[in-house]
């Protein structure tokens, strides 16, 4: 096996069911990211759930021992946050976790409006049926509705849990109301500004995930490589059956590299 990472500047990771798995870090995580840094490669970690902070994210990979900063961190709200403050919007009604208002917040936007311009809807871990009834009657008011991102579940140790595609559905469903943006993978505008930085075209940059629809979908936008893990959301049935294949396949992070 040749080695994947040849000529490449940067890769960009998922971090659920990619990296880690609930608590627990995937088999190879570590040595892989290892074998990026000494190789001089960027590693840049993506994630659409929105449901934390990027300190949070610190943390979390620190407790796991792997060292990262908010600088190498990139999330689905950073792309809300950048529209809702060139829109000059200062009032909003988020569907979302502590963690996710302290974002919006530490950004001047208040997340808790009783007259929002937009109804935000992101992964909502502390949920209470008061949230989707203030949101749902917004919504009929006609106040647009923004999500982060489009994941229909988020993989757990103990199987796929419901996300914000499922939730889009219930509002749909409840109030014939579509988010008027979808942010966060795949939508390559969550990562060019780090290319440009870096001064990388698409054959010098990798993703690596585990989903078909928002990791595999960002490569194919960017037109970069694609290595697929089946540690999270993809099988490798669904993988088998996959028309255009993944530059790699891998069952997890730790077996991409020979």
């Amino acid at each position: 096996m040749t080695n994947p990472l040849k000529n490449k500047k940067i890769v960009f990771l998922d971090l659920d069911g990619t990296i880690y798995l609930g608590d627990n870090l995937i088999p190879g995580a570590k040595e892989f990211l290892k074998s990026l840094a000494s190789r001089g490669i960027h590693a840049y970690f993506l994630s659409n759930n929105s449901s934390r902070s990027k300190l949070d994210y610190v943390k979390k990979l620190s407790r796991l021992g792997i060292n990262a900063t908010s600088e190498n961190i990139i999330l689905s709200t950073d792309g809300v946050i950048d529209f809702l403050n060139r829109n000059k919007v200062k009032d909003t009604y988020i569907v979302g976790t502590r963690s996710m208002m302290d974002m919006f917040e530490k950004a001047g936007i208040n997340p808790c409006s009783d007259s929002p311009e937009y109804v935000v809807l992101g992964f909502d871990t502390e949920l209470v049926y008061e949230k989707l009834k203030k949101a749902a009657l917004f919504l009929l008011e006609g106040i647009p509705l923004l999500a982060t991102h489009p994941d229909l579940v988020c993989p757990t140790p103990e199987g796929p849990i419901p996300d914000i595609g499922a939730m889009l559905s219930l509002f749909e469903k409840a109030t014939g109301k579509k988010a008027q943006k979808i942010f966060g993978k795949p939508n390559t505008e969550m990562v060019r500004h780090i290319m440009k930085k870096h001064q990388a075209a698409s054959r010098e940059v990798v993703m690596v995930g585990d989903r078909i629809y928002t990791d595999m979908e960002l490569a194919n936008r960017l037109k970069c490589d694609f290595f697929l893990v089946l540690s999270g959301e993809t099988s490798a049935e669904e993988a088998a059956r996959l028309k255009k294949k993944p530059a790699v396949v891998a069952e997890n992070i730790g077996k991409i590299l020979p």
